[in-house]
């Protein structure tokens, strides 16, 4: 089904987040008319492994490959989002003026903090203040099931017809993705979507925790 004139914003904390949580919604939320938008806080430079890792080519390139321009890194230091004021956070991406009727953000119950602060960030940007506006936690392998808390799933899309392009994204990290059993190498990505389908009833799916939600806000 066609949707026009709908907005999806998907807010994660670093580059490689938008594509492993929803590398597969984002394809389909594209072929399916909605206007998308993905926006990390990160600056894509990540330095607390003992060596540099510049992430911002592989942000650029996963995101063209979803079929999606209209991305952005807004610059905060990789976990650091903590020494950060959220009025600072939540205004950085407040003063992009979108509009979006879907937000695709993190989970509270991630281990990771700057993706805490992150799913924070999209309630205050989520507010229903005009219109409605769904907000869906998305699923990043590793930190959401990391943390002695399983992933809070009741929101599934099938990406049968998504999930290989997915991996070829997130292959665009090319000093994130890993050897298996990691869960982020191509196996281990494509057995979680594997596991999520036979969780839903289909081949390959993505799974979500819905934060609110309404009908008409929805893939």
């Amino acid at each position: 089904m066609c949707i026009k004139n709908l907005e999806a914003l998907v807010l994660v904390a670093h580059a490689d987040d938008e594509t492993l949580g929803a590398g597969g919604v984002i394809q389909k939320l594209v072929k399916s008319g909605w206007k998308v938008n993905v926006t990390a806080l990160s600056n894509g430079i990540l330095d607390v492994r003992g060596m540099i890792e510049d992430n911002r080519s592989g942000f650029e390139s996963a995101c063209k490959l979803l079929g999606v321009h209209d991305c952005r890194l807004l610059g905060f230091k990789d976990q650091k989002f903590d020494e950060i004021p959220m009025a600072d956070l939540a205004n950085s991406v407040a003063s992009l003026h979108l509009k979006p009727d879907l937000i695709i953000t993190h989970v509270d119950s991630d281990l990771n903090m700057d993706h805490r602060l992150t799913c924070e960030v999209a309630k205050i940007i989520g507010r229903p203040k005009s219109k409605p506006v769904s907000i869906l936690g998305c699923e990043i392998p590793n930190t959401s099931f990391w943390n002695a808390t399983t992933f809070p799933a009741n929101y599934f899309v099938d990406i049968t017809d998504e999930v290989d392009l997915k991996i070829e994204a997130f292959a665009k990290y090319t000093g994130e993705i890993q050897e298996y059993p990691h869960p982020w190498s191509r196996k281990g990505l494509k057995l979680l979507a594997e596991y999520h389908g036979m969780q839903a009833g289909f081949r390959f799916a993505e799974a979500f925790s819905i934060i609110r939600a309404y009908e008409s806000r929805l893939l």
